[in-house]
């Protein structure tokens, strides 16, 4: 069963919208949520569950970035790497919390979430959530919209910051809920500078750290980066980095042990952006698996596919078929989950 279909309010805008209101039957309630949120996350309950009334979501469609506010039950959240590489999505989706808190784990970290914090999430890893009732306003966009700080997105994956230690997330912060306040009153031809202007915001609120002294997590940080930005150099590896930042290998190991070593971390970036080339839709079809191995640094193509058959489980050529398998069933009124396929093409 779908989210309960509503009468959109009686107003002027003509900026698309998706609405989830919960009924009077609290088990068919708690069903169409966890339908409503499986393009993103797999739901699952805890003691304390409860779909009432106050449990609602809005989901606004800008053209390049989903904006939107959420009165969540108390739930667990996981996003797979297996859903996260069939899905292929490059997206970062970001929460300003107002009530509630969550315990997010990651392979590298745990971190809880209280109100006034923003969370990142990377939707091409995995992540598992705890959360109590929560309110919060998202912000879902490609991870290219973030422009030069786009290469930050993997390493923050999981990570916090505070709008009460920062007067730029503080900026954003309130741009992003009065935007979410203001989409029922705003008419599409304004849709496309609003997006730009909260992406730009986003980028900008997005932390380096340097204001915390932590010099090791900066250089971590700018390491990731680099790493992003170099994939498909075959050459990426500790000797390239070690020389490019001034870092011994004990230090950089030190850095990438939570991710089973620098070379496993490479290794697993390169294959998540060979997914997405394989996935992504293109006018010319499918790449050959050749020309995706050589993009994504690989030296070869039997090695490409083996690495990649261990990662995902399936050979490079049936990776369409495996992300149409793997993929959230689609509704028929499964807006939320068609547009976050579709946003940045």
């Amino acid at each position: 069963m779908a989210a309960v279909a509503v009468e959109d309010p009686p107003m002027t805008s003509d900026i698309p919208v998706d609405r989830f209101v919960s009924n009077d039957d609290p088990a068919e309630s708690w069903k169409s949520w966890k339908e409503h949120i499986d393009p993103v996350f797999e739901v699952g309950s805890l003691p304390d569950t409860h779909v009432g009334p106050s449990v609602t979501m809005q989901s606004y469609n800008l053209g390049t970035v989903l904006v939107g506010e959420i009165s969540a039950p108390a739930q667990t959240l996981e996003r797979t790497s297996r859903k996260a590489a069939v899905q292929g999505l490059d997206h970062v989706l970001i929460q300003f919390y107002e009530n509630g808190s969550s315990l997010i784990r990651t392979d590298r970290s745990e971190v809880t979430v209280r109100p006034s914090d923003f969370v990142v999430y990377d939707l091409s890893q995995s992540v598992m959530v705890s959360s109590s009732a929560v309110t919060a306003t998202n912000i879902l966009l490609p991870r290219a919209l973030l422009g030069n700080r786009s290469g930050l997105v993997s390493a923050l994956h999981g990570s916090v910051f505070n709008t009460t230690q920062d007067k730029g997330a503080e900026l954003f912060a309130f741009y992003l809920r009065r935007l979410v306040a203001s989409c029922d009153g705003l008419n599409a031809h304004q849709a496309p500078n609003l997006a730009e202007a909260a992406a730009s915001l986003c980028a900008t609120a997005l932390p380096s750290w340097a204001v915390d002294g932590v010099a090791e997590r900066r250089v971590s940080l700018k390491v990731r980066a680099f790493i992003q930005d170099n994939l498909g150099v075959p050459e990426l590896g500790p000797e390239m980095i070690c020389a490019r930042f001034g870092l011994s290998r004990a230090t950089l190991y030190r850095q990438f042990a939570a991710d089973d070593g620098v070379q496993n971390y490479i290794r697993n970036r390169r294959l998540s952006q060979a997914m997405r080339l394989l996935t992504e839709p293109a006018e010319d079809g499918r790449p050959r698996i050749s020309s995706v191995a050589y993009a994504a640094g690989f030296s070869d193509e039997r090695s490409f596919s083996r690495a990649f058959k261990r990662r995902f489980g399936c050979l490079p050529r049936d990776a369409a078929a495996e992300r149409a398998a793997g993929s959230p069933r689609v509704q028929p009124d499964d807006t939320l989950g068609d547009w976050i396929q579709q946003l940045g093409l």
